[in-house]
Order: C-alpha cells, then structure tokens, then sequence
C-alpha cells in the first residue's frame, strides 16, 4: 500500500525520492505537489467513491469541470467518449446508485482516466470483485493502458496471477526488495 500512496503523491516518503515521468518531487510545494497529483495521476481505488446523488456521467465529468476547468463542450465530449470506451455510454443519464457494483468500478475507471492521466493506480485491484467481473475489470485497465498509453500502476494480493508483460515490484520496509522486470521468475 505504501507504493500506491508515494506514487500517487498521497503521501510524502520521509526519505527517499519519487519521480513522476523522471522528475523529483521532493522540491515542490504543497500547490505543486497537489496539481501534479491531480493532473497527471488518475485514480480508481478499492471502492469507486462515486457520489450517490449524481449521475453516470456527472461523476465522470466532475475532475474535468473541478481540476483542469475545461469549458462544457470540451467536457462532454471527453466524457461521452469515455463512458463508450468502459461500455457505459447508454447509462450516462442513470443515478450511479443503480448500477452493478462492476459497472460502479467502470465508472471510476472512466472517471480516472477522463483528465488523461500518464499514471492510472488502482487500489486493492483484486479486493472487490471476483470471478469474471474481475477478469472483465482487468480487461479494461488493460485496454486503457493499451489505448491512452498511462501506466496502470496497480496494488493486489501476493495470489494475483501474473501474465506476460506485467511487472511487480515488492516492497519491504519502503524499499523495493525484488523486482520482476529483473528477476523474471518472481511472475511465476
């Protein structure tokens, strides 16, 4: 969990560096250090935090009106857009509240990725859904990544089974302590 909170600039290492596309981060503000988070991290965490009293699309739309103050001909269409590639673009107008709980986590997928993020981290990604619902949701990080080109950047449990091209990092003690990209046998 200590990845997902220093890579998504949630919290500040006490010691140590964090790159965000090979810059330190160290230096900045507290303004600095937020708007980098908010522009260029999107977030899809172990539950969707959508709002209740809003609908489908305003819960997508909310980032692009509240943090990059795009003008609402702009934000409608990178929403719309976003809903048809999560495959929800025929629930836009439904109250987030009726939804399935694997239609909620597209939501916050579409929601995460509406600024154009160039990092997707995803929170406890095996900790909600199960079964085919998770190999679905999984399937639409993958095709995000694939898409719009951020790294998804995910926590799961050590029980997650890897494929090809995945790479995993342990941590211990705030430090990383195997990585797969150099010790390969580590996705086995």
């Amino acid at each position: 969990m200590a990845l997902f909170r220093f890579a998504g600039l949630l919290e500040k290492p006490a010691e140590g560096e964090v790159l965000i596309q090979g810059n330190s981060v160290r230096g900045l503000s507290e303004e600095g250090w937020t708007e980098l988070r908010t522009q260029r991290l999107g977030f899809a965490f172990a539950a969707p935090f959508l709002l209740g009293s809003f609908s489908v699309i305003e819960n997508v739309a909310m980032p692009l009106f509240k943090i990059s103050h795009v003008d609402p001909e702009e934000a409608r269409r990178r929403t719309e857009a976003m809903l048809d590639f999560v495959g929800l673009a025929g629930a836009a107008a439904r109250p987030v509240d009726e939804l399935s709980a694997p239609a909620q986590y597209q939501v916050a997928v579409a929601r995460g990725l509406v600024n154009e993020p160039a990092a997707l981290l995803v929170e406890n990604l095996d900790g909600a859904l199960a079964g085919d619902e998770l190999e679905e949701y999984v399937a639409l990080l993958r095709k995000a990544a694939a898409a719009f080109g951020p790294a998804v950047i995910a926590t799961a449990s050590a029980e997650w089974k890897l494929l090809p091209g995945d790479r995993v990092l342990d941590l211990a003690r705030g430090a990383i302590a195997r990585d797969s990209e150099f010790l390969p046998e580590l996705g086995k």
